[in-house]
């Protein structure tokens, strides 16, 4: 049996979720916190899972964390742990390398996170997504990419939105990633009779709270002209982020890890607008990394014009020079393992 752990964002969960799909039909589990988002994306996909009561900032759930880990692992015919990172994998590895299990943690930032610095010291090996990351482990690292999805859950918001008649040819999705970003929605919002004006059809997912509170319990909202054509969709969550990739010519987001590994996977122009107040800034440094790969640019929130965006759609893009192979090193360390 294979463990996959990962605390409960989306940033750690769906690359976990991408590595479980790689291994299709061997046997796995997950060992996540109970009551996280986690829990509820793991249901949806109907994967086995062990939720454990551990709480941020709660020493005294870490402690029974480790121990439930332990016995699990005591109790299960583990071969192989791989960590996507968060407070939850301490008590996870810990229990595993005590154990004796071969661990793999995988770290999706260019900053690594603090629970990913102090388990590398107790792991097999450090699977990175990019080479600045490796300065901060005191150990050999290997670039493997960040694991992204290889299919998603069928969504039925998304078939509406592709059969709609779009009145421009260029197509523009916003998004703020999985928990929506209320300033980059300002902005956008504020601009939405700009981007008509540039001739860009938009597709905005806000995010789910924010939706609710702005437009209450429509599915979407859509506004077209007169004779039917559509100018803007605003939709407040999206499962199958995939086909949406393939519709947009241009993409605006925040720089998550995951966002940033599917944006490099698809090829797509993109202007990043990193979160300001993520740990240790990380979300800058994603897309610093985003940008020096010459899939397109990178603004501060404060920063983030019309004038700025019109940039993006005249961004001469360089993706001929990008070896894409060098992101699914990850599929290869998978390979070796099992």
């Amino acid at each position: 049996m294979i463990i996959l752990t990962a605390s409960g964002t989306g940033g750690h969960i769906y690359p976990a979720i991408a590595v479980a799909q790689f291994l299709g039909q061997q046997k796995f589990n997950f060992l996540i916190e109970s009551g996280r988002v986690s829990q509820t994306i793991l249901d949806r996909h109907q994967y086995p899972y062990t939720a454990l009561a551990i709480q941020r900032k709660k020493w005294g759930s870490f402690i029974k964390g480790l121990y439930q880990s332990y016995r699990f692992f005591k109790t299960h015919p583990v071969t192989h742990v791989y960590s996507f990172g968060g407070y939850v994998t301490i008590p996870v590895v810990l229990a595993a390398w005590a154990c004796g299990l071969q661990i793999t943690l995988f770290e999706q930032n260019t900053i690594p996170g603090r629970a990913n610095r102090f388990l590398a010291r107790f792991v097999s090996k450090v699977c990175l997504t990019f080479d600045e990351s490796a300065k901060f482990f005191k150990r050999d690292t290997i670039i493997g990419g960040n694991p992204i999805r290889s299919s998603y859950l069928p969504d039925p918001i998304v078939d509406r939105l592709l059969k709609q008649a779009w009145l421009y040819k260029r197509c523009c999705l916003v998004f703020g990633g999985s928990q929506g970003a209320n300033p980059l929605n300002s902005i956008i919002e504020h601009h939405y009779e700009w981007f008509e004006s540039q001739e860009v059809c938009l597709i905005h997912i806000m995010g789910e709270k924010a939706y609710k509170k702005r437009y209450l319990d429509q599915p979407m909202v859509i506004s077209e002209t007169n004779d039917g054509f559509v100018k803007r969709i605003v939709v407040p969550y999206i499962h199958d982020m995939q086909r949406l990739y393939h519709w947009a010519d241009y993409v605006i987001a925040r720089s998550g890890a995951t966002t940033v590994a599917e944006l490099i996977a698809y090829q797509k122009l993109a202007l990043l607008v990193p979160y300001p107040h993520a740990v240790d800034n990380h979300q800058y440094y994603n897309a610093d990394a985003f940008v020096k790969l010459g899939l397109g640019l990178m603004v501060e929130q404060q920063l983030l014009t019309k004038s700025v965006i019109k940039d993006l759609f005249s961004f001469d893009q360089k993706v001929e020079t990008l070896d894409l192979s060098l992101f699914d090193g990850w599929k290869t360390l998978l390979h070796c393992d099992t």
